[in-house]
């Protein structure tokens, strides 16, 4: 078993990460890893790493996992090396989450800014991103998934139903 791990993320198109042990990194080669004062540090950024391996996170979502956990500079100190080093942007968060709601369950612009208000993005960030939304494409995709799952013997059962799926 090999102690002392250290994880390393790699996002390819924000689908897939990985952890890696330096051994096995090309050029690497064993390392003696500097010691750090704060081990508490180390345990907050393997956390965040581990968290960050699942899907991309919002700063204050990764930040909402660690609070109670680690004091309040460990946190600090993670959160600024992880945004250091291109792990935690909110910017390409957002873009990425209008991303797969648009491409596997479309939403409004409402939801979509209410989901990233909820996971902590910033407004400005969060207009920026919906700034070019277009509405009626989406509307169009999940009202016609929608549709294809509705009875069509009753036109106005359907025509109520479709209209209240979209109104939401």
């Amino acid at each position: 078993m090999i102690s002392n791990t250290a994880v390393f993320i790699a996002h390819l198109n924000t689908l897939f990460a990985t952890s890696v042990h330096p051994e096995y990194l090309p050029m690497a080669g064993p390392k003696k890893a500097a010691k750090d004062p704060d081990p508490s540090y180390q345990k907050a950024k393997n956390a965040a790493l581990r968290l960050l391996t699942y899907r991309s996170r919002s700063e204050k979502e990764v930040e909402r996992r660690l609070k109670g956990k680690y004091t309040e500079g460990v946190i600090d100190r993670t959160l600024s090396d992880l945004r250091r080093q291109g792990l935690l942007n909110d910017a390409e968060f957002a873009r990425e989450w209008r991303e797969q709601r648009e491409k596997f369950r479309p939403r409004g612009p409402v939801v979509i800014r209410q989901e990233l208000q909820r996971l902590g993005v910033d407004r400005e960030v969060i207009r920026k991103t919906l700034s070019d939304f277009d509405s009626s494409a989406n509307a169009y995709k999940a009202g016609s998934k929608y549709a294809a799952k509705l009875p069509v013997q009753d036109a106005e059962l359907f025509r109520r139903r479709l209209g209240a799926f979209l109104h939401r």
